[in-house]
């Protein structure tokens, strides 16, 4: 019940937002979970596999992972988790360490100072703001899945 609360206010901040800022939208769409998890695809860095369901205003994705990332932060976009399965430790915010421009406003590191940690678990939700550091770590033989909205700063 508490996922579905989580998962359904969510939805509703990101379309209030995604009407103010596009007139049009989507077309309605349905999608199982059976046919959203067949539609997951392997990133490159073999690091995650993600499906974009909608670009309206912003996008909407599902993740999921079984490896730890690195340490990040973009421009332009704000992050708004929520975690449907599995658990991951999360830091929000600090310090990037050893960074590199992965892309134009996408910074990547070595690590992180500072922050806060959590443990992320079925039905949590995390807001990470424009330029804030980050990193995801998956315990091993862990797995985490989860639904991010992002929308423009």
């Amino acid at each position: 019940m508490r996922i579905m609360a989580a998962s359904f206010l969510a939805a509703i901040l990101f379309c209030v937002t995604a009407q103010a800022q596009t007139p049009t939208g989507d077309p309605p769409r349905y999608l199982s979970n059976d046919e959203i998890t067949k539609l997951l695809k392997d990133d490159p860095s073999g690091l995650y596999s993600q499906v974009t369901l909608s670009r309206t205003g912003g996008l909407v994705m599902i993740t999921t992972r079984d490896k730890s990332g690195e340490g990040e932060s973009h421009s332009g976009w704000n992050d708004f988790i929520i975690v449907q399965e599995g658990q991951a430790t999360f830091t929000l915010g600090g310090t990037l360490t050893g960074t590199r421009e992965v892309a134009p406003g996408e910074v990547r590191s070595s690590g992180i100072t500072g922050g806060r940690v959590v443990t992320l678990r079925p039905g949590d939700y995390i807001f990470v703001p424009t330029d804030t550091a980050h990193r995801m770590e998956v315990p091993a033989g862990g797995k985490i899945r989860y639904i991010v909205f992002k929308t423009r700063k």
